[in-house]
């Protein structure tokens, strides 16, 4: 069986539009729309990939995240962001990024579906060649 995507999305409809999205191109995902759900949707030996919106009910992204690098082996899952905040309003550097193994952070109102199918893609394809 191979890995998923793990998508943490409170906006169920957008959430269901990235999975079918990546199913047109033969990925599997698991959707979860708050902390709850995310972490125990999140298993890091079945999960290639997490996309995670920021913003979720409870605790932010971030917090949910590195709950996720405490599992054993969670700290080796990429994640990309994609976010309804801009790039100041999360006021990340590049040393957070890398502690919290996040490959790329997107703006929602900036990047297509296309596109995150495109990332998402090329992503699993090389979490999977490591």
């Amino acid at each position: 069986m191979s890995k998923k995507i793990l998508i943490i999305e409170d906006d169920k409809l957008l959430a269901e539009v990235y999975q079918r999205s990546l199913r047109a191109e033969g990925l599997m995902s698991i959707l979860a729309n708050d902390y709850n759900s995310a972490i125990k949707a999140f298993i890091p030996s079945k999960v290639s990939l997490v996309v995670l919106d920021v913003i979720l009910q409870n605790k932010n992204g971030f917090e949910l995240l590195r709950d996720f690098r405490k599992k054993p082996g969670g700290d080796k899952v990429p994640t990309i962001i994609i976010t309804g905040l801009t790039t100041q309003e999360l006021n990340m550097d590049k040393e957070l990024m890398v502690s919290l193994n996040i490959i790329g952070i997107y703006t929602k109102s900036q990047i297509s579906i296309a596109q995150f199918t495109k990332v998402a893609k090329h992503c699993v394809s090389q979490s999977e060649a490591i």
